[in-house]
């Protein structure tokens, strides 16, 4: 097998080596460059093959270089006819293809050869070993096994190399003694096997004969039964080891001389079982089954009578039971002597007699019971134990036909009334598991009906509970389930097809009438819940009209309105459905719209509070708070924000009054008394007059400091340094800074500011500024 599967390699080698289809040549030169490259390279390759042992790889090289030069002859086969000298080179190269090729091949040839010689001479050493490992003592199992291992590979092996005897003859003799050793190996392996297997057999066959000629003696001493019984077992068991030994009969004639004297024994001991059966005599088995006779005749005679007795039954079963097993036990005996033949068939006659009384007794006792089983199924009320009592009766009277003898005249009646019994019984139970099963399904059927009417009309009473709903939905649920598990009974039965179609609408019904209690119960719930939240949004908004609310007020109102809009939308599916509901909803709805009216009114009222009372109270502690500050800059700040808030005031206050003429009628709370809007706005206007001088004044200070006072301070810093020209421009800018302050707050021109520790208007210090700085413009 290996050297067959070396061939596929090496086919598959030449296979896959052989170089695809070379392209025809275009020119003479081009056909001799390719020619002489392919020579060159087989050359080549040859040589490498020409070691001992080549290897796998060069012998494919070898082989690859044989076809390349053949693609290459073929590729210029068009030129050589056209050249002289191309033809010539082509000549040589065919010789030197086929005389390379031959080489190669028998190189690769020798290689297969020299691979499966090798593998052969492995196997025939260990088939050797093991052979005289098989040949030097009594060899057991696993030696024997081993040595039949070895020659089968060595067999396989021969059997795979057998092919390339062929092409060496040296091998095709290698191969011939092979064969023959294996051969001689075999025939050695066999011959052990025979010599032990027929010594192993021949004591076997002594042991049995032995035991056999023991039996025989002890039979001829005194007859009894158990002396012919282990007799008649002795002659069975040296039977069966003549079968067992037969084919070693033809390859041993030692053990065939010993099977023959065997058989001998056997025959002889027959002989004496006859010869013993026949001195004992029948009055030996008279003696000892007479009693069981007489009790056995008497049981038939009794049985004859019109109406035997339960306890002549029995009798006659047990003296039957014992009959049969005497009979049984002189069976061999019957055999060996025609006396005790004749009287056990006399026997046998009475016992039939009495089995086949009993076996109809016994099939029409069943019978009855199966009947009287069958009869409780027809009752009106029929339980599941009464169908086992039927199913079991039924079991009874079969299991009681199997074991009678139905082809005996006498039996053979009950045994076809038996049978057409168990048909019609068998009939009879499955129509009335089908009948009382369905009486029980309307039966379940009608209970989830009646309980889910019951429950469905519980709800309809008083308020229920959704536990009670919730009951009342599983019941309806209930009847589906109970109609599904009858689903096989609407195909078989068109009056429970129409009470099941008529439960369905019944549950269809019921599911409506749960749904509807339901939705009267949502709407009902609804109308409270919605009262509640009315009244709830009432009370909130009160609590916003005030002129004391504050934003929470606003934010409360708004929140239960939009709690109470909320719930108008996650209803609006109970209104389609309730019409009562619709209509209460309708009026709240109204109701909601006014108060959204309200809650807006509210809210710009609050709006209105905060943009004049409150705005007017914090500009009046804004501007408090400025005038006793005492950074100018701050001060500036608080002014301008409280003169913000005024303005707002007024502002947006009239603008809000404009467009809501109802909010002119609001109070707002002016230092805890209720004031119109109208009149905190003129108060407004009248604080921000008062804090324009003020702030006014502020701001003169501020660019006083910021601009004729810091460019005066700044030159004087500068002059002392010598800074000159830098300070030149510090009094320009004093004298042009004060003379804009001059000009824009001309009330302010004989107000006395602080300079350097002097009090000075805004005319003396830019008189100042213009002296100091004479001197510096005569200098440039």
């Amino acid at each position: 097998m290996l050297v067959f599967m070396g061939f596929l390699a090496f086919a598959t080698l030449d296979a896959s080596a052989a170089p695809p289809e070379a392209a025809a040549a275009k020119s003479v030169a081009e056909a001799s460059k390719r020619l002489e490259s392919a020579r060159a390279a087989l050359t080549t390759a040859v040589q490498r093959i020409q070691k001992d042992p080549p290897s796998n790889a060069d012998l494919d090289a070898a082989l690859a270089a044989v076809e390349a030069l053949k693609s290459a002859l073929d590729a210029g086969a068009s030129f050589e006819t056209a050249d002289l000298d191309y033809a010539r080179a082509v000549l040589a190269a065919r010789k030197e293809l086929r005389t390379q090729r031959e080489y190669v091949e028998g190189r690769r040839a020798k290689v297969h050869i020299f691979d499966s010689r090798r593998r052969m001479d492995e196997a025939l050493a260990t088939l050797n070993e093991r052979m005289a490992k098989f040949s030097g003592k009594e060899p057991g199992p696993k030696e024997m096994d081993d040595a039949r291992a070895s020659v089968d590979a060595l067999k396989k092996l021969a059997d795979e190399s057998r092919p390339l005897t062929k092409q060496d003859e040296k091998f095709a003799a290698y191969i011939s003694e092979v064969d023959a050793t294996l051969a001689r190996h075999q025939k050695a392996i066999d011959d052990r096997w025979l010599a032990q297997s027929a010594q192993k057999q021949r004591g076997l066959l002594d042991d049995s004969r032995k035991a056999l000629a023991a039996a025989v003696a002890e039979l001829g001493k005194a007859w009894s039964d158990e002396k012919f019984s282990a007799t008649d077992k002795a002659i069975t068991a040296l039977q069966k080891q003549l079968d067992e030994g037969k084919p070693l009969e033809e390859r041993d004639r030692a053990y065939r001389g010993d099977a023959d004297k065997a058989r001998a024994e056997v025959t002889q001991a027959r002989r004496k079982m006859e010869e013993s059966v026949a001195q004992a005599g029948v009055s030996r088995v008279k003696a000892e089954m007479g009693p069981a006779q007489e009790e056995l005749a008497t049981a038939a005679k009794a049985l004859r009578a019109r109406k035997p007795t339960p306890e002549q039954f029995a009798e006659a079963k047990t003296a039957a039971f014992v009959v049969r097993k005497l009979v049984e036990k002189y069976e061999p005996q019957a055999a060996a002597s025609q006396p005790i033949a004749q009287y056990l068939t006399e026997v046998k006659n009475t016992l039939t007699e009495v089995e086949v009384s009993l076996e109809v007794r016994g099939l029409d006792t069943a019978r009855a019971d199966f009947t009287q089983a069958l009869r409780n199924l027809e009752r009106r009320s029929v339980t599941p134990e009464q169908f086992e009592e039927a199913n079991t009766a039924m079991v009874i009277l079969q299991k009681t036909l199997e074991t009678a003898h139905t082809k005996n005249p006498a039996v053979s009646p009950s045994a076809a009334e038996a049978r057409q019994l168990l048909k019609d019984g068998k009939a009879t139970i499955e129509r009335r598991r089908y009948e009382v099963d369905l009486q029980q399904q309307r039966a379940k059927v009608d209970e989830a009906r009646k309980n889910a009417t019951a429950l469905v009309a519980g709800i309809q009473k008083e308020k229920p509970s959704d536990a009670q709903i919730q009951e009342a939905e599983k019941a309806i649920q209930q009847i589906g389930v109970v109609l599904e598990a009858g689903v096989a009974f609407v195909k078989k039965d068109r009056d429970y097809a129409l009470y099941a179609k008529e439960s369905k609408e019944r549950m269809a019904e019921l599911t409506d009438r749960v749904n509807r209690r339901k939705i009267v119960l949502a709407a009902a719930d609804a109308r409270v819940q919605l009262s509640e939240r009315l009244a709830t949004a009432k009370e909130k908004l009160e609590a916003a009209k005030p002129a004391t609310s504050t934003d929470g007020d606003i934010d409360a109102a708004s929140k239960v309105v939009d709690e109470l809009m909320q719930m108008f939308e996650t209803r609006a599916e109970l209104e389609r459905q309730d019409a009562g509901y619709a209509s209460y909803a309708e009026r709240a709805r109204n109701e909601m719209v006014k108060l959204m009216e309200a809650l807006e009114f509210a809210r710009q009222a609050r709006a209105l509070r905060k943009i004049t009372g409150e705005a007017l109270a914090a500009a009046s502690a804004t501007s408090e708070s400025a005038a006793s500050a005492k950074d100018l800059r701050k001060k500036k700040d608080l002014y301008a924000n409280a003169m913000d808030k005024l303005k707002a005031c007024q502002e947006e206050g009239a603008r809000m009054v404009k467009e809501n003429a109802g909010l002119a009628g609001i109070d707002v709370l002016i230092g805890g008394m209720p004031t119109r809007p109208q009149d905190v706005m003129a108060q407004c206007a009248q604080k921000a007059a008062s804090l324009q001088e003020p702030q006014k004044k502020v701001d003169v200070q501020l660019r006083f400091e910021d601009g004729p006072r810091k460019a005066y301070t700044l030159a004087k810093s500068l002059l002392s340094k010598g800074s000159k020209n830098e300070a030149l421009e510090q009094y320009n800018g004093c004298v042009a800074e004060g003379r804009i302050l001059q000009n824009q707050y001309p009330d302010f021109k004989d107000h006395k500011f602080d300079v350097s520790g002097t009090s000075m208007s805004v005319l003396e210090l830019i008189q100042v500024c213009v002296k100091e700085r004479k001197p510096l413009q005569a200098a440039r």
